[in-house]
C-alpha cells in the first residue's frame, strides 16, 4: 500500500517503507523502547503466501483516506507498559501526520517483549559447589 496525493502540479506517492521509517524513528525516541519486533504476525498465512522474509515492525491499513498503524516494540525492563505505549502512540501519530499530511486514525502499539540485559556472571560463593 502506498499513499497517493494528487494536485494541479502533479502526483505524490509515499511508499510504505517511508511511513514505516517515520514511525520507527518517532518510536525509538520514546524512553522505554529498546528495540522493535520484526517477525511475522501470522506464520501460517506467511507460509501459504510463500514468503518467509522478515517483516517490518510497522504495519499499515488504509481506511478510506485515513490510516491505522500498528507498531511492534520491545521494552526496556522496569518501564510501565501503558506509559510507554501511550507515548509511542502520540509520537508516531504526530510524526506520520506531520510528514505525510494524511490523517492517522489509530496507532496500535503491540508490546512483543522485554529486552533484559545479559545476566552478569559471578564467581560462586563459598557455600556453592
Amino acid at each position: 500500500m502506498e499513499i497517493f496525493s494528487k494536485s494541479s502540479m502533479g502526483e505524490l506517492v509515499i511508499s510504505d517503507e517511508v511511513v514505516s521509517s517515520i514511525a520507527i524513528n518517532a518510536a525509538k525516541d520514546v524512553d522505554g523502547v529498546s528495540s522493535f519486533y520484526n517477525g511475522p504476525v501470522d506464520v501460517v498465512s506467511t507460509i501459504k503466501q510463500g514468503s518467509l522474509k522478515v517483516m517490518s515492525p510497522v504495519r499499515m491499513i488504509q481506511d478510506g483516506d485515513d490510516f491505522i498503524i500498528s507498531i511492534y516494540v520491545n521494552l526496556k525492563p522496569g518501564k510501565k507498559f501503558q506509559t510507554v505505549a501511550t507515548q509511542v502512540q502520540s509520537a508516531v501519530k504526530e510524526s506520520v501526520q506531520n510528514m505525510t499530511g494524511k490523517l492517522v486514525n489509530k496507532v496500535n502499539v503491540i508490546v512483543a517483549g522485554i529486552d533484559f540485559d545479559e545476566p552478569v556472571k559471578t564467581e560462586p560463593c563459598e557455600t556453592e559447589d
